[in-house]
């Protein structure tokens, strides 16, 4: 599915990743884990193509010319237009990938915001303004589903819920990278996890390898578990 090979990159005399390369296959549910800094963003968003690499390739499974017909993304930040509705925003990405009204009906109604459709996004909580965003991410089914801190800003049940959905589309095939600061969500969603630290992989291997680890190793780069 994708194909990482010695990226790195630079702001000024910064080097924010220094020669990373790994592998995701079809069907992958991986993490990127590592401290805040570790260049964690800067990978996915060079994947994204949101941001040009100084050196390095990446090999994508599908035409990387139509790349947003491939992959679908939510970012950290989940900026948004204040001045739009959450439903103006539903039509305009559904006009954007060609998707069915219906097809955005049944997201709003998943994630709870169906009741918040006609509201400004500016007056959204947090925890729905991220599930917003999620939903956007999933409109144009995409073959690679990239997720950068999935379950900030949700609540406990909400997280849950999220988790579970994200799950099931693994388990349907979906290929799936999340980055991630949560050790239960990557133990119990991921099958593959990249560590990264200092702007290189540290190591990759499976989740309960990694979780057989001293635990010390591992509180640089999670959080507790909500």
């Amino acid at each position: 599915m994708l194909q990482i090979e010695n990226v790195k990159k630079k702001y000024g005399k910064k080097e924010v990743l220094k020669g990373v390369s790994f592998e995701v296959e079809k069907g992958d549910f991986l993490a990127i884990i590592g401290k805040n800094g570790a260049g964690k963003t800067t990978l996915t968003n060079i994947i994204c193509k949101l941001v040009k690499q100084d050196s390095g390739t990446i090999k994508y499974a599908f035409d990387e010319r139509d790349l947003y017909s491939h992959i679908g993304v939510q970012t950290q930040s989940g900026d948004f237009d204040d001045r739009l509705k959450v439903e103006d925003m539903c039509t305009l990405w559904r006009k954007i990938y060609k998707v069915d009204q219906a097809v955005v009906e049944g997201y709003l109604e998943r994630f709870d915001l169906t009741e918040v459709r006609k509201q400004y996004i500016k007056t959204l909580s947090g925890g729905q303004k991220q599930k917003l965003n999620i939903l956007l991410s999933l409109l144009n089914d995409p073959d690679l589903l990239i997720l950068d801190e999935l379950t900030t800003s949700l609540d406990a049940t909400s997280r849950h819920e999220m988790r579970k959905y994200l799950k099931e589309l693994n388990d349907q095939g979906k290929t799936i990278i999340m980055v991630s600061h949560y050790m239960d969500e990557v133990e119990a969603m991921c099958n593959k996890v990249v560590v990264i630290k200092n702007g290189e992989v540290e190591q990759s291997t499976t989740p309960q390898a990694l979780m057989g680890t001293d635990y010390n190793s591992l509180q640089d780069y999670f959080v507790e578990s909500m």
